[in-house]
C-alpha cells in the first residue's frame, strides 16, 4: 500500500484545490510520504513543494483506502492553515490550476477518490466551522 499525505486548507468557506493534469481531477496539495518521515511531516512538506506556503496543521481529518489505477493507496488528510505565503502552482507540468472552491459545489466538481471521501464525512451534514 502506497501512503499519501494532503493538507485540506480552508478559508472563507472555500477549499485549495489543485487540478492533476495526468489524473484530470482536482486533489489538495499532498504526496507520498517519504520513508522515515509521518503522515503529518509529509504533507507539511507537500504544501510546501506544490504551493510555496507553510502550513500550520490544525487537526488530523483521518483517512480513506483506495484503489486507483491498479495501485492501493491510502490517503491521510490533515486540516491546515496557511501561516506563511500566497499559494502559488510549482509543478506546472503536474497541475493545471489552482482553485479555492466554494464547499458548496464540492460534489459538482471532479475529485480525488480519498478527497471525495473526505469530504462526504466531514462537510455533509456538518456543523463544522469552514
Amino acid at each position: 500500500m502506497i501512503e499519501i499525505a494532503g493538507c485540506a486548507i480552508i478559508k472563507d468557506g472555500k477549499l485549495l484545490l489543485l487540478w492533476k493534469k495526468k489524473h484530470s481531477h482536482y486533489e489538495l496539495p499532498g504526496g507520498k510520504i517519504e520513508p522515515g518521515e509521518t503522515p503529518e511531516q509529509a504533507a507539511v512538506r507537500e504544501a510546501n513543494e506544490e504551493i510555496v506556503c507553510t502550513v500550520q496543521i490544525l487537526q488530523y481529518g483521518g483517512y480513506d483506502d483506495v484503489s486507483y489505477q491498479d495501485k492501493e493507496l491510502r490517503g491521510h488528510i490533515f486540516l491546515a492553515k496557511i501561516i506563511e505565503g500566497e499559494p502559488n502552482i510549482m509543478e506546472p507540468e503536474i497541475f493545471g490550476e489552482m482553485i479555492w472552491l466554494p464547499v458548496n459545489m464540492l460534489g459538482k466538481h471532479k475529485l480525488a477518490k480519498n478527497l471525495r471521501q473526505f469530504c462526504i464525512r466531514y462537510f455533509e451534514n456538518s456543523d463544522k466551522p469552514y
